[in-house]
């Protein structure tokens, strides 16, 4: 069984990370207009592309932590979605929202 001060930890870890990517998502939306000669315009495109791409990059982990919320309270964190066995915790720090062991992540 996991230790239930572990989880309660890393729950508080998963929602301050979820308020930091929904903040960084909120800024990579904001769009500034297009400035006005060819070269700041294709600047400008370049620096748009990079902010939606942190901004696809961050929604999937912010979805991948919400759904880490949802098994904690389910009672499923840190156990595998695929064999039911523990997730190992080095795995639950690196990566919040992870919900495979190192097994199946690999099948995955």
């Amino acid at each position: 069984m996991i230790d239930e001060k572990f989880v309660q930890s890393q729950k508080k870890l998963i929602e301050q990370k979820i308020s930091e990517l929904t903040n960084e998502i909120s800024q990579a939306r904001q769009y500034d207009d297009l400035g006005n000669s060819d070269e700041d315009k294709t600047q400008e495109y370049e620096e748009l592309e990079g902010k939606n791409a942190i901004s696809r990059s961050a929604q999937k982990e912010l979805e991948d932590l919400k759904c880490a919320l949802e098994r904690i309270d389910e009672g499923k964190y840190g156990i595998c979605a695929q064999c039911g066995q523990l997730i190992e915790t080095g795995r639950l720090k690196g990566y919040l929202g992870v919900i495979y062991c190192s097994t199946h992540a690999r099948q995955s």
